[in-house]
């Protein structure tokens, strides 16, 4: 397997920044509805379902895991985005210069929300974030926040209050619409165009396998 890209496929390094914050993206997801759906006593479903009862002193250490992913997509992103812009990228496959620019426009626009939902979530934060070996300090216990605050004048609760609106607004009508679309398209070049957009992203075997 080649580590960069080429114009045809992705290296090793696109694939495992793509797939690694794929999967703490998605389970970021899971844990925090699992907290709101049925974990936290204000926004469980009532009744509860399937035995789970709803137990406040359970909300912040399962939230932890959900910081825990957030934290690690907002520190891959970066790099990700430092390499995908460090060398080239697979070419567009046959197709309208109309599908061409809504590929760009959307992938652009998941990079922006790989690192703008990790930082307003961040910003919301009223508790450690535990790694195990270390821990992350609350965003409102930092310097940064102290400096934000003061800059706007802003208390604890609005700056708290803004994040929060900004990252649950991306959350629940932008981040998922974005990203089933991205996986539709994907599904679709695949299935029924049966072009090589899914395939590139997969390990040299697969394409080989499929290219024989």
């Amino acid at each position: 397997m080649k580590w960069r890209n080429t114009c045809e496929a992705y290296g090793g390094v696109s694939m495992l920044f793509h797939w690694a914050i794929a999967a703490a993206f998605i389970t970021a997801y899971i844990v925090v509805y699992y907290v709101i759906w049925f974990v936290d006593p204000e926004t469980s479903i009532k009744p509860a379902l399937f035995g789970i009862v709803p137990d406040a002193t359970r909300v912040v250490p399962i939230l932890n895991i959900h910081w825990i992913l957030g934290i690690t997509i907002g520190t891959l992103a970066l790099p990700r985005l430092l390499w995908r812009l460090s060398g080239p990228v697979p070419e567009h496959v046959p197709g309208s210069r109309l599908e061409h620019r809504a590929a760009d426009v959307a992938h652009w626009t998941l990079y922006a929300l790989l690192i703008l939902m990790p930082v307003s979530g961040y910003m919301t934060t009223y508790d450690p974030t535990n790694f195990g070996l270390f821990v992350i300090p609350a965003c409102r216990d930092t310097a940064f926040a102290a400096w934000v605050r003061t800059a706007f004048s802003l208390s604890t609760k609005d700056l708290e209050d803004l994040a929060w609106a900004v990252h649950s607004f991306l959350g629940k009508w932008v981040a998922w619409p974005l990203v089933v679309a991205h996986i539709g398209a994907a599904l679709v070049h695949h299935f029924v165009r049966k072009d090589d957009v899914l395939r590139r992203m997969l390990p040299q075997p697969h394409r080989a396998g499929r290219e024989s």
